[in-house]
């Protein structure tokens, strides 16, 4: 009996000999750090550490549907599905961050703006710090 080339691949019977990098792992380390920076800083100021986690969680979250979009596919007869992906993903983390942004600016009325958006900024580099240290393990 023959199959359909996406019919195998439902099935499992062909597989990509290139591996998904764990970008799981990134978010999770990103929260650890964002956690445990979140944890110090509460001792000093309660707003300050609620500002922080609030920038840190609307960089790590739409970067996180992006990754999960991005790496959704693989293989070289998936490229149109990949690049379809990438495009969803894209555009999501970009109306995701605006989202959160407003979200976070009317729902939490008492945020320090420049926190939010200074830890917004540092865990961008952060989290390519992280994945490269992930990708070369």
């Amino acid at each position: 009996m023959f199959r359909s080339w996406e019919q195998a691949e439902k099935d499992g019977l062909i597989m990509s000999t290139i591996s998904t990098p764990p970008i799981y792992k990134v978010a999770l380390y990103q929260i650890f750090i964002l956690l445990a920076i979140c944890g110090i800083v509460v001792w000093v100021d309660s707003l300050l550490a609620s500002s922080i986690l609030a920038g840190g969680l609307i960089q790590i979250g739409p970067q996180a549907w992006f990754a999960h979009q991005a790496y959704k596919y693989s293989g070289a007869r998936q490229v149109d599905k990949i690049v379809r992906a990438m495009y969803w993903g894209e555009s999501g983390k970009v109306v995701l961050t605006a989202a959160l942004f407003i979200t976070a600016f009317i729902v939490l009325k008492q945020l320090n703006f420049l926190a939010v958006f200074s830890t917004f900024i540092v865990m961008i580099p952060l989290q390519w710090f992280i994945t490269v240290k992930i990708l070369k393990h």
